[in-house]
């Protein structure tokens, strides 16, 4: 999206002109301004500095998309329309004079000697806030007072640096001013600053900035909307485009929000972009102090003032919190993109990677948090913390990238819904709302938990391999690629009414872009997941295990371009099924070296039949992770029962030269026997990857598709990509302690070598097999079945280093 157009590119046209009360363009939105100005004519109101320069951000409001897209969907840069045209703050800047040792006659509340003061009224204003440049000096205090009709308040101090801001070392942060947080003030037209040090040194540059929110006719009639779920369109990985990792929201509804553009965001006031993240781990509650006895109507002031003095003072590129709450209960879009997206905040400094910031715009030191804003501040945790699959009642570890609290590198383990104060040394969100804390954590939790899908325990029914879904001839779906953002709803026939999961092999082809494809329940809304990932040139297929929607529906849906999608029934989980999941792990064929079959490459005119050994009494199914190798064409592989008729549907397509694994439940003939045909002359290995046993074995519980492992983001495990020959352990939210194995939908990218994947339980000696195999320059899926201990999984990579995608699909066990 270009810019948004503007009469002049000159700074200061974004700020409205210092104009008298009265005059046309100015509306007064107090009778308390208008006494003021009147009474204080002959006040000495300072110089009026240069509005700061800054850079309108170019180019398209996120990240441009581009290849390496794994189900990381991104949606509009806000769900709720414009309410009318955006306001520009009046930013005002006045120095901040040193008093000379022999003038001072005041201290600090600490004691220490006041080395900088200025006082100015007749400038009526809503946040002020102060800035300088370099480091703090030590034992740097900041203490200020404001005025309204009922004379001045009581000095206040205010936070210096690093309690809030970007976290040390990052682009935003090296283009930041130092200086202390907003502090609101409505309804002000008097401000009092004092600054003391320890060894009496003014730092450099030192302003104070006071910011008039200005007014809108919609201010006193603005109503918050509920954000529409926006569509999941394929992002891109962080090593080639920084990545728009955006997405829709899943199973617990978004609450009323007002927008940026209904609270009168004037985007041109940004001079960057926010990074965009994967997701949150965990929620920081804030508030912004000072004033608490703004209405209904001043509150948009507020936003727009805290966005002014963010941006043009402190010169971040947004505002700081990710969401603002007002006393009355309304929340408003921070940073940009939260309603679609999710987009790294400037608003708990060491932990902005990791964390969702919520401020509650008020001073809660000696006051709680009213009925409404508890309300609120949960609706809003518990939607995000559903759209980034988190339980709000659980722990998480967070990495310090360094805070006044805790130092760069330090692992700490937090509630994952807290208080500011609990990751910096403030007393940030005020001492009467910080024990409010915990109750609002348990709110979001029973919001978050009613809101899961509840899938069924269900064991398995193989089936006889059958297509269902075929765009390219309009079998079962229109006769029509799937454009960018379309969705198919489809049930396949013959399934019992008790049906809580299907298993299918699903394939893609004529792709017109990178993409991928999300597959779920019908009825919710896709998370940030994949099942698929394919671009132009390639037929791309990958098994999908997920559970199924009212009437056993699922949704499959395209990230972008058109695609032709193809899907082939495998089997069926039911609550009257009766073959439940063994864990069995092992190689049985390898025709490269003789293992299971003579050692000759399976031929088109020959397939090859294998009897899968050591197989319980009562199997019907078996797992195979099928990899093809050593290619000397192009074709696809299928897999079906021994002794059976070959059925019309593939396993998994390959081009000449390539390495490409999928995992196939396959039924098994007489004898344990499967048969394997390829139409291209290639080397097959097949890895069993658990197989099912009638009467016996565990259920499967499918979930609502969601992200447990992202290395591009340190997303359930470190951050950073995996290098060849090591392994990451994976901590699998929500999946109990007690569950024997996972079905995952695995995908990678990025690679720097040819490499192999491989699933396995933590702590159990790594398997020979493997589950995704992946070139450079290629973004792969497949689904991986694997044995888990202790909620916890380990990956394994051969060789060089790749990025390491992990969607949860459901469990077995438990």
């Amino acid at each position: 999206m270009p810019s948004p157009s503007r009469p002049s590119d000159h700074p200061s046209d974004h700020f409205r002109p210092h104009e008298q009360d009265g005059r046309p363009g100015r509306v007064v939105r107090r009778g308390i301004r208008r006494a003021a100005l009147a009474g204080l004519l002959l006040a000495l109101l300072g110089p009026v500095a240069p509005n700061p320069s800054w850079a309108a951000p170019a180019g398209a409001s996120q990240p441009p998309a581009g290849p390496g897209s794994l189900g990381a969907p991104r949606g509009p840069a806000s769900a709720v329309a414009a309410q009318g045209p955006p306001v520009a703050p009046r930013l005002t800047r006045l120095p901040i004079p040193h008093v000379p040792a022999d003038k001072a006659g005041a201290v600090s509340a600490s004691g220490d000697r006041v080395t900088a003061a200025t006082t100015r009224v007749g400038i009526p204003f809503d946040v002020a806030g102060v800035t300088f440049t370099g480091a703090a000096p030590a034992g740097m205090r900041i203490e200020l007072r404001t005025r309204t009709t009922h004379g001045w308040g009581a000095w206040l101090p205010v936070d210096v640096d690093s309690e809030d801001g970007p976290d040390r070392g990052s682009r935003e942060a090296r283009r930041q001013t130092a200086g202390s947080a907003a502090v609101t003030a409505v309804g002000s037209d008097g401000i009092d600053v004092r600054v003391s040090t320890r060894g009496g040194v003014v730092p450099p540059d030192l302003t104070l900035s006071v910011v008039d929110g200005g007014s809108a006719p919609s201010d006193a009639t603005l109503a918050p909307q509920v954000p529409a779920d926006s569509p999941s369109v394929d992002g891109s990985a962080p090593a080639t485009a920084a990545a728009s990792l955006a997405t829709a929201t899943a199973s617990v509804s978004a609450p009323a929000i007002v927008s940026r553009s209904a609270w009168g965001a004037d985007e041109r006031l940004m001079p960057c972009q926010p990074d965009p993240l994967a997701g949150f781990k965990a929620a920081v509650v804030h508030h912004t102090v000072n004033v608490n006895t703004y209405t209904s109507a001043e509150a948009p002031a507020l936003m727009r003032s805290i966005f002014a003095f963010h941006t043009q003072s402190r010169g971040w590129c947004d505002i700081g919190y990710n969401f603002l709450v007002d006393r009355f209960g309304r929340i408003y879009e921070g940073r940009k993109g939260g309603l679609s997206g999710f987009t790294q905040g400037a608003q708990a400094g060491g932990f902005n990677q990791e964390t969702l910031g919520v401020s509650v715009i008020g001073d809660f030191t000696s006051v709680p948090f009213p009925s409404a804003v508890r309300t609120a501040v949960a609706r809003v945790v518990a939607w995000q913390a559903d759209r980034s699959a988190f339980d709000p009642a659980s722990s998480v570890t967070l990495t310090s990238a360094g805070s006044t609290r805790y130092e760069a590198g330090v692992r700490v383990t937090k509630p994952r819904v807290m208080g500011h104060r609990d990751l910096s040394l403030t007393s940030c969100p005020g001492d009467a709302a910080y024990p409010q804390v915990p109750g609002i954590r348990s709110a979001a939790a029973t919001q978050w938990r009613a809101g899961q899908y509840a899938g069924r325990p269900g064991r398995y029914t193989p089936v006889a391999a059958r297509r269902f879904v075929d765009t390219r001839s309009g079998l079962g779906a229109p006769r029509a690629p799937l454009a960018a953002g379309g969705t198919i709803t489809i049930r396949p026939s013959g399934l019992p009414s008790d049906v809580t999961a299907v298993t299918l092999n699903l394939t893609t082809t004529a792709a017109t872009r990178t993409t991928s494809v999300a597959v779920f329940p019908a009825g919710l809304a896709p998370r940030s997941s994949s099942v698929l990932n394919t671009g132009p040139g390639r037929t791309t297929a990958a098994a999908v295990t997920v559970g199924v929607g009212a009437g056993g529906a699922i949704t499959l849906r395209n990230g972008g371009g058109n695609v032709h999608v193809i899907a082939d029934l495998a089997g069926y989980y039911s609550t009257g099924s009766s073959s439940g999941l063994v864990g069995s792990f092992r190689r049985v064929l390898d025709t490269r070296s003789g293992l299971g079959a003579p050692a000759q490459r399976v031929e088109p005119s020959r397939p090859l039949t294998v009897t899968v050994p050591n197989l319980p009494a009562g199997t019907r199914a078996v797992n195979l992770n099928l990899t093809v190798t050593r290619t000397q064409g192009s074709g696809y592989l299928t897999a079906y029962a021994g002794g059976s008729a070959r059925p019309s549907t593939s396993n998994l397509n390959f081009v000449k030269g390539q390495n490409v694994a999928n995992l196939a439940t396959v039924p098994v003939g007489p004898g344990g026997t499967v048969t394997i045909h390829t139409t291209a002359p290639t080397d097959v290995v097949a890895d069993v990857a658990g197989v099912f046993v009638a009467g016996s074995g565990s259920r499967f519980t499918p979930v609502s598709p969601r992200r447990v492992l992202d290395t591009r983001y340190g997303w359930g495990t470190r951050y950073g990509s995996l290098g060849g020959g090591r392994s990451l352990a994976v901590s699998v939210a929500g999946v109990p302690g007690s569950a024997s194995g996972v079905a995952m939908s695995l995908s990678a990218t990025g690679a720097t070598l040819p490499t192999a994947l491989t699933v396995y339980a933590t702590g159990s000696p790594r398997p020979v097999t493997s589950n995704v195999n992946v070139t450079p320059g290629q973004a792969i899926s497949g689904l991986a079945v694997s044995g888990i201990r202790s909620s916890s999984v380990s990956v394994s990579s051969t060789s060089g280093s790749v990025a390491v995608i992990g969607d949860l699909m459901g469990y077995y066990g438990g």
